[in-house]
């Protein structure tokens, strides 16, 4: 078959125009706010463990076989190559260009591993039309693009090349942690009717998690709100101006303080501690709540309204669970709450009062109305790491007891998979630090714990059961032994065995649903690829930082393709392949030297980043590092296309 030079251009232009496109499709939704940072990373999650592992298997088992194993170690060898010769470029701008310390690892990691994935696998499915490859080759592609994304998983998860990227953190120590923590729990608070620290102490001692001051809501809101509040219940009050009520001197309630993210807030109310007595609390919707000591309720003065009354032991601390609400860095609703809070308990207008209304989670769809997302919100969504490097909880599990009777009879098997370690590792991609690779393998016996690689060698079998891994080794297995191949699909190289009543081999409804369900797994990466550029933004470079990061990219999309063009040449030259039978193989190992650097560095940059720094070096290098790739790519790759097809594949 021989192609025109405009032929070979169009058909190397035409899948980026294809890619871009989706591409630009999630970037105008990441800025519409219809796939927020929260929502991204949901279909993430989704396409990790769901419709890439789907893709994964069906396109293994349909297009390899017995003997393409050594396709396989070729393709093997040539990801080493790409990601060893990434490193290197990589360490030689480190070496010579300015480059901050707090990025050397993150540079490391940029220049080795690139994003093999969704962008060649779109890039061969727009090729595969009849024109240069045939379906079947395209399908053999695809297949060969999941080995090189396998690789790279390894490389990336069960290696502890995230490691990289976690090596540029440096977190504040345990002391510094400690004495910030005394100073703030011995703090003196006031209050109008008593002053009381001891008080205080026994509050923070019971789990309370205090953020910094400068990411804090309202100093004055913080302090009154954490005060042990008390109501003399002899005194004559405005029922407008509660702030508390007690018989003794136990608090009966303790609120979390409300920070701050950019223009948003977030607020929680946590579960009080139980009082001693029976006090009994009025709730009244329209008019705020009124507080009684003992047995009697004080009346509710409107006949419009109605009186409900909960029991403080019980009830009471289910209705403040039920206005527990979510903290997420996009809940505009809480600026509210925390305006309605300050004036309930610091009291210029103490007829406003806080309705349940108020605590509700903002929409999705009112979301949509807001100013769009950016970094520092994916921060706060993937960072999971605080200050001091401690493992960040969640703020409506804080003060959780998961002892009680309540959460004993919830804690079914599903529960204790859902909550499990594993399970945050294998189901999200940028969850993983330093702290999981040692504690890997506690639960071996202590003569195994003994070894010093015990810990790697427990970590490494642990990222092997990721949905897409565990996808591809039983694929493998399978497309390795024709008897078992035959139970899904027929070859010409298959047995031959007894089929489905449809003729079909009895498995074919697996392939069916595999292929169903994996063909929506490149346009969600490329449309998540879309949000996610979206959300980037220049900030303060390092200085001639900029020098580093564009040699570094000339050097990716430039110089590399003519390492992968020699690389291919060579593999002909040495007899392991040819054009005629494996010109799909070359073409896949071409196209792979030239991509850009993955996506996922993002993510677990931020995964890394306190929520509480003030400058992100780290994100603000990796943000202007990805954004220079994407335009270049426009004309690098259709470049090395037409040029492999025209003078290496000579069509």
């Amino acid at each position: 078959m021989h192609i025109t030079l405009g032929q070979a251009i169009w058909a190397s232009v035409k899948p980026i125009i294809k890619i871009y496109l989706i591409i630009g499709v999630g970037f105008l939704m990441a800025k519409m706010g219809i796939l927020t940072v929260e929502a991204t990373r949901i279909i993430s999650d989704v396409v990790l463990t769901v419709l890439l592992p789907c893709l994964s298997f069906n396109k293994i088992v349909a297009n390899i076989e017995d003997k393409d194993i050594k396709s396989v170690g070729i393709i093997c060898l040539s990801a080493l190559l790409i990601f060893g010769t990434g490193l290197f470029f990589a360490y030689v701008v480190r070496l010579l260009l300015p480059v901050p310390k707090q990025w050397y690892g993150g540079i490391l990691a940029g220049g080795m591993f690139s994003n093999i994935s969704d962008l060649p696998i779109a890039y061969l499915q727009s090729m595969d039309q009849g024109l240069i490859f045939s379906e079947e080759e395209g399908n053999k592609g695809v297949a060969n693009v999941i080995i090189f994304l396998t690789m790279f998983l390894i490389c990336i998860f069960n290696l502890g090349g995230f490691r990289l990227i976690e090596s540029d953190f440096k977190y504040n120590d345990d002391e510094s942690a400690a004495r910030i923590s005394e100073t703030t729990a011995t703090r003196p608070t006031t209050n109008a009717n008593t002053t009381s620290t001891g008080t205080n102490k026994s509050s923070f001692s019971n789990g309370q998690h205090f953020f910094n001051e400068k990411y804090t809501a309202r100093n004055s809101v913080t302090e009154a709100i954490n005060t042990n509040v008390n109501v003399n219940a002899n005194a004559n009050t405005n029922a407008n101006m509660i702030r508390g009520a007690s018989i003794s001197s136990q608090p009966t309630s303790s609120i979390d303080p409300l920070s701050l993210s950019g223009n948003y807030a977030n607020s929680m109310i946590k579960k009080p501690v139980q009082p001693k007595g029976r006090d009994t609390i009025a709730y009244i919707p329209s008019k705020g709540p009124q507080v009684t000591s003992g047995s009697n309720a004080l009346e509710n003065q409107s006949s419009a309204s109605s009186v409900h009354s909960y029991n403080s032991s019980e009830s009471y601390n289910s209705s403040l669970d039920t206005m527990r609400v979510r903290r997420t860095a996009s809940q505009p609703r809480a600026y509210n709450t925390a305006s309605a809070l300050e004036e309930k308990y610091l009291g210029e207008k103490y007829s406003k009062n806080i309705s349940l209304s108020a605590l509700e989670p903002i929409r999705s769809i009112d979301m949509r109305a807001l100013p769009s997302q950016n970094i520092h919100h994916l921060i706060r969504e993937y960072s999971n790491v605080d200050q001091y490097g401690n493992q960040r909880r969640n703020s409506s599990l804080v003060g959780t007891d998961m002892n009680d009777e309540r959460s004993m009879t919830s804690n079914s098997t599903l529960e204790t998979i859902k909550t499990a370690n594993l399970t945050r590792i294998l189901t999200s991609d940028a969850t993983v630090s330093k702290k999981d690779i040692e504690t890997s393998g506690e639960s071996l016996p202590k003569w195994m714990k003994k070894f010093p690689l015990t810990p790697l060698l427990v970590f490494f079998l642990k990222n092997c059961l990721r949905p897409c891994s565990m996808a591809v080794i039983i694929a493998l297995i399978v497309a390795f032994i024709p008897w078992v191949k035959a139970l899904f699909v027929t070859t010409a190289n298959t047995p031959h065995i007894r089929q489905a009543p449809d003729n079909a081999p009895p498995l074919s409804f697996f392939m069916d649903f595999t292929g169903y369900v994996g063909a929506a797994s490149v346009p969600f990466g490329l449309i998540l690829l879309g949000a996610t550029l979206g959300r980037l933004k220049i900030g303060n470079l390092y200085p001639g930082f900029w020098k580093a990061a564009v040699a570094l990219v000339i050097l990716r999309q430039c110089i590399m393709p003519i390492f992968g063009v020699l690389w291919c040449d060579r593999l002909v030259k040495t007899g392991w392949v040819n054009w005629q039978d494996d010109r799909m193989l070359l073409f896949v190992i071409a196209i792979s030297w030239n991509l850009p650097t993955m996506t996922t560095l993002i993510y677990f940059t931020a995964s890394f980043t306190p929520p509480e720094i003030a400058e992100p070096v780290q994100m603000e290098c990796v943000s202007f590092f990805l954004m220079l790739q994407y335009p270049l790519m426009v004309v690098s790759l259709p470049f090395l296309v037409s040029y492999f097809l025209k003078v290496q594949m000579k069509l």
